[in-house]
Protein backbone atom coordinates (compact mmCIF):
# COMPACT_ATOMS: atom_id res chain seq x y z
CA UNK A 1 0.00 0.00 0.00
CA UNK A 2 1.62 3.30 -1.08
CA UNK A 3 1.26 6.29 1.50
CA UNK A 4 -0.61 9.34 -0.01
CA UNK A 5 1.94 12.09 -1.49
CA UNK A 6 2.44 15.17 0.75
CA UNK A 7 2.94 18.52 -0.24
CA UNK A 8 6.94 17.96 0.41
CA UNK A 9 6.87 15.01 -2.29
CA UNK A 10 4.98 17.05 -4.49
CA UNK A 11 6.90 18.88 -7.64
CA UNK A 12 6.34 22.28 -8.03
CA UNK A 13 4.85 24.32 -10.96
CA UNK A 14 7.34 24.80 -13.30
CA UNK A 15 8.05 28.94 -14.19
CA UNK A 16 8.08 30.06 -17.56
CA UNK A 17 11.06 30.64 -19.34
CA UNK A 18 11.02 34.02 -19.72
CA UNK A 19 10.51 34.31 -15.82
CA UNK A 20 13.07 31.70 -15.35
CA UNK A 21 15.74 33.66 -17.76
CA UNK A 22 14.67 37.06 -16.16
CA UNK A 23 15.68 35.68 -12.39
CA UNK A 24 18.97 33.78 -13.72
CA UNK A 25 20.33 37.12 -15.47
CA UNK A 26 19.34 38.87 -12.78
CA UNK A 27 21.16 36.95 -9.74
CA UNK A 28 24.35 36.87 -12.59
CA UNK A 29 24.75 40.32 -12.87
CA UNK A 30 24.38 41.10 -9.18
CA UNK A 31 26.84 38.56 -8.30
CA UNK A 32 28.76 39.95 -11.37
CA UNK A 33 27.91 43.42 -10.17
CA UNK A 34 27.10 43.42 -6.30
CA UNK A 35 24.46 45.99 -5.59
CA UNK A 36 24.59 47.78 -8.50
CA UNK A 37 22.56 44.99 -9.97
CA UNK A 38 19.85 44.85 -7.19
CA UNK A 39 17.13 46.98 -9.57
CA UNK A 40 17.26 43.92 -11.80
CA UNK A 41 16.60 41.51 -9.03
CA UNK A 42 13.57 43.42 -7.48
CA UNK A 43 11.95 43.01 -11.50
CA UNK A 44 12.77 39.74 -11.40
CA UNK A 45 11.60 38.83 -8.09
CA UNK A 46 8.28 41.10 -9.56
CA UNK A 47 8.23 39.14 -12.35
CA UNK A 48 8.11 35.94 -10.26
CA UNK A 49 5.35 36.41 -7.51
CA UNK A 50 3.31 38.14 -10.72
CA UNK A 51 3.48 34.99 -12.61
CA UNK A 52 2.87 33.01 -9.32
CA UNK A 53 -0.21 34.68 -8.68
CA UNK A 54 -1.47 34.16 -12.71
CA UNK A 55 -1.10 30.46 -11.77
CA UNK A 56 -2.52 30.77 -8.58
CA UNK A 57 0.35 29.20 -6.87
CA UNK A 58 0.31 29.03 -2.90
CA UNK A 59 3.56 30.78 -1.56
CA UNK A 60 4.88 27.38 -0.90
CA UNK A 61 4.68 26.81 -5.00
CA UNK A 62 6.57 29.59 -5.29
CA UNK A 63 9.30 29.37 -2.95
CA UNK A 64 9.58 25.56 -4.17
CA UNK A 65 9.63 26.43 -7.89
CA UNK A 66 12.24 29.70 -7.24
CA UNK A 67 14.48 27.55 -5.06
CA UNK A 68 14.69 24.71 -7.62
CA UNK A 69 15.61 27.65 -10.55
CA UNK A 70 18.37 28.96 -8.33
CA UNK A 71 20.15 25.55 -7.39
CA UNK A 72 19.77 25.27 -11.18
CA UNK A 73 22.44 27.90 -11.65
CA UNK A 74 26.44 27.30 -11.87
CA UNK A 75 27.90 26.89 -8.74
CA UNK A 76 30.81 29.30 -7.95
CA UNK A 77 34.16 28.48 -7.78
CA UNK A 78 35.26 29.82 -4.65
CA UNK A 79 34.20 29.66 -1.19
CA UNK A 80 33.10 33.09 -1.03
CA UNK A 81 31.48 33.67 -3.78
CA UNK A 82 29.29 30.03 -2.91
CA UNK A 83 28.84 31.84 0.32
CA UNK A 84 27.74 35.00 -1.32
CA UNK A 85 25.03 32.83 -3.47
CA UNK A 86 23.67 31.13 -0.72
CA UNK A 87 23.30 34.41 1.48
CA UNK A 88 21.53 36.31 -2.03
CA UNK A 89 19.44 33.00 -2.45
CA UNK A 90 18.14 33.41 1.58
CA UNK A 91 17.90 36.80 0.79
CA UNK A 92 15.36 36.26 -2.54
CA UNK A 93 13.45 34.00 -0.37
CA UNK A 94 12.49 36.45 2.08
CA UNK A 95 11.97 38.91 -0.98
CA UNK A 96 9.51 36.97 -2.81
CA UNK A 97 7.55 36.06 0.47
CA UNK A 98 7.46 40.02 1.27
CA UNK A 99 6.41 40.65 -2.15
CA UNK A 100 3.73 37.49 -2.36
CA UNK A 101 1.90 38.98 0.63
CA UNK A 102 3.07 42.76 0.15
CA UNK A 103 5.15 42.79 3.14
CA UNK A 104 6.46 46.69 3.49
CA UNK A 105 10.53 45.76 4.07
CA UNK A 106 10.05 48.39 7.14
CA UNK A 107 8.14 46.77 9.53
Amino acid sequence: MMAPESPKQSHPRALSAPTTSALREAVVQHLERGSDGDDGLSHAVALLVAEAREHDMRPEELILAFKNLYDALPEPKSAVARAEQAYLRERLVTSCIRVYYQIDGDG
